[in-house]
């Protein structure tokens, strides 16, 4: 009994390595979809993200909610842009739990842009928000009374509102719908 062994033929091998590439690319493609939606609906969203915390402590564990947010803050919202300096924080809770260091907004120590890097100056940003938030009510930012680093920050009954100012070279994206995180 003679035994035949065979291999494929020349025209056949090219064939098996495009299935095999192809094969390969299908898997590498779909294994990075989520990073593929989450690019396209950041984009679509403006570049804009948004965060939800039942209290402060919980966002600072994160390292998403600023350090001067008290701990026992309740129902903590932002949003900010990730191409940018602008954000939006909301809470409950009042000024009576913010830092020391955290000064009244006065003649002496006016409401102003205070960047924190480089050699930008006051005059680079924007003093009125660009961020759509269904919780964040108009021109809010300017009624704030008190800074915290560079925080503008007010209260409206038990709702504390904080902002930062956003650079004016930053292009601002519309935004679809207000976040209502």
């Amino acid at each position: 009994m003679t035994t035949n062994t065979t291999s494929p033929s020349m025209s056949r091998r090219p064939r098996t390595l495009l299935v095999v590439a192809l094969g390969g690319l299908a898997a590498l493609t779909l294994s990075a979809c989520g990073s593929i939606a989450e690019g396209l609906e950041e984009r679509d969203a403006g570049h804009t993200k948004t965060f939800a915390f039942e209290t402060g402590k919980e966002g600072k564990d994160e390292k998403v909610v600023p350090t001067w947010v008290p701990d026992d803050a309740a129902k903590v919202r932002g949003i900010f842009r990730t191409t940018g300096d602008e954000r939006l924080v909301t809470f409950q809770g009042s000024l009576d739990g913010l830092p020391a260091d955290c000064t009244a907004v006065s003649a002496d120590d006016p409401l102003v842009a205070r960047p924190e890097r480089g050699d930008l100056v006051a005059d680079d940003y924007r003093t009125d928000s660009t961020l759509l938030a269904s919780w964040w009510p108009e021109d809010q930012e300017a009624r704030s009374t008190v800074m915290c680093g560079k925080w503008w920050i007010s209260a409206e009954g038990e709702a504390v509102y904080a902002f930062t100012p956003e650079m004016t070279r930053v292009e601002i994206e519309k935004q679809p719908t207000p976040a209502g995180t």
